[in-house]
């Protein structure tokens, strides 16, 4: 049963929002209301802040927290003589070929789609413009230490736990019940009765692995057991929706933190098992309560329910035989829906153009690698560039079976946070060269006296 209409914010809500987006402009903080609007971007009904969109409102409080933090913050000047070296403060000094690159992808995506008779242009267009591109360039103006970066992530955290709670209140479930039956079984509810149910999962997906980098940062006993309470909360949230594309990829992208976290140097943390086997426990404890969020109807057992890959070779072929029909330039995301696959769907959308645009886009990512695994002891920017790209990993997993490269914001923006976060990262090999051999120094020296 599918539930549809609008999300209203009461008083109390809206009283909320309204000082916590205050605070955000006044101390000139924009990685608190982005954090809000990609999150909310996700819930997948429309949210109204009185009698208008929530996309609107803090858009502007992003627009002026920005401002307010080039002003204040991070001080950016128009005047010729401070020009250069403040453009030079806000973009890394690397890679940056990126920016017209990216220029010209999205360029490409918006001239083919209205080159097209996609009857919905808006639904490709929006997502591009106000949750990737925008996201993206404040992500690299914002983000550059682990306080912004930490910020972002305890405001994303909590609206998306906001947001489950939102969704459950939507359908008339009250947090209580949830303890007498957890996996809704008696309600005639599937995926929360949401229509998109695998978009609402990403950010609770998205929320799970901020929480992580959250968990493995904190030092306080209390908020590492609330950050903790909260991750795992939307982890549940991920199976109520029974998007297995977004369980498989949350899965992979936390190993890669978690693999990240135990090859660091030094002493192992202990946070790393804690926060494993509490999620193991989660995860049994649902399988023996609610058995049809793990292994859902229909299905044997753990690999069958866990194959993103079911059901979508069909769908595949048929995004393959829209390329072979136009190579060049593909269809202008008129068949975005049946392809499945962001490689697939690239090709069939946007041709070996716009597939160019991809390949860059990923050789710059895998660029981002060396300074996301470096060995950075006295760096505490380094969780954060490892979960930003985990984040990246989490779409691309997702993507071989759902999703599309200008829709999914969260294919892109990430990947910004990381190119800002690695702003001055020394890369330091991991083992010291060998020493030479005697004979080969005594004569490395003897011919420095000769010169």
């Amino acid at each position: 049963m599918i539930v549809t209409g609008p999300i209203i914010l009461n008083p109390l809500e809206l009283a909320v929002l309204g000082l916590v987006c205050f605070y955000a402009v006044w101390r000139g903080r924009p990685e608190i209301p982005l954090a809000i609007y990609l999150s909310v971007s996700l819930w997948t009904r429309t949210v109204f802040v009185g009698p208008s969109a929530a996309t609107w409102p803090l858009l502007a409080m992003i627009m002026l927290a920005l401002i307010r933090y080039l002003h204040i913050v991070r001080r950016w000047s128009l005047l010729p003589q401070r020009l250069d070296a403040t453009t030079r403060q806000i973009v890394p000094a690397t890679d940056t070929w990126i920016l017209p690159w990216m220029g010209l992808w999205w360029g490409w995506a918006l001239c083919v789609l209205f080159q097209f008779d996609l009857p919905n242009k808006m639904s490709i267009a929006r997502p591009l413009i106000l949750y990737i591109i925008v996201a993206s360039l404040v992500m690299l103006i914002a983000i550059r230490d682990a306080a912004a970066a930490r910020r972002f992530a305890i405001t994303y955290i909590l609206t998306s736990a906001y947001g489950l709670y939102a969704a459950l209140r939507f359908i008339d479930v009250p947090l209580s019940y949830l303890l007498s039956d957890p996996g809704l079984s008696s309600l005639p509810y599937r995926n929360l009765g949401i229509r998109e149910y695998n978009y609402f999962s990403h950010h609770l997906s998205i929320a799970f692995l901020l929480g992580l980098g959250l968990f493995l940062q904190t030092r306080r006993l209390w908020s590492m057991a609330a950050i903790l309470a909260l991750t795992l909360f939307c982890g549940y949230g991920i199976f109520l929706t029974g998007a297995r594309q977004s369980l498989s990829g949350a899965g992979i992208a936390a190993a890669l933190i978690f693999t990240w976290a135990l090859t660091r140097q030094g002493k192992k943390p202990w946070r790393v098992p804690l926060a494993i086997a509490a999620i193991v426990i989660i995860v049994i404890l649902i399988y023996q309560v609610a058995p049809h969020l793990v292994v859902r109807e229909g299905e044997s057992d753990l690999g069958e329910s866990f194959n993103i890959f079911e059901d979508r070779g069909w769908l595949w072929l048929i995004g393959w035989n829209y390329f072979l029909a136009s190579p060049v330039w593909g269809w202008g995301f008129e068949q975005k829906l049946w392809s499945h696959n962001i490689f697939i769907g690239t090709l069939a959308d946007q041709g070996l153009v716009g597939m160019s645009f991809l390949i860059g886009y990923l050789i710059w990512a895998l660029r981002r690698l060396p300074a996301v695994w470096v060995q950075t002891p006295t760096d505490d920017r380094a969780v954060w560039r490892v979960v930003f790209f985990a984040l990246f990993v989490f779409a691309v997993v997702h993507g071989q079976a759902s999703g599309n490269t200008m829709s999914t914001a969260h294919l892109h923006w990430p990947l910004w946070a990381v190119w800002a976060l690695s702003t001055g990262v020394v890369m330091i090999p991991t083992r010291k060269p060998l020493p030479l051999p005697a004979r080969t120094r005594l004569q490395t020296i003897a011919a420095g006296v000769q010169q």
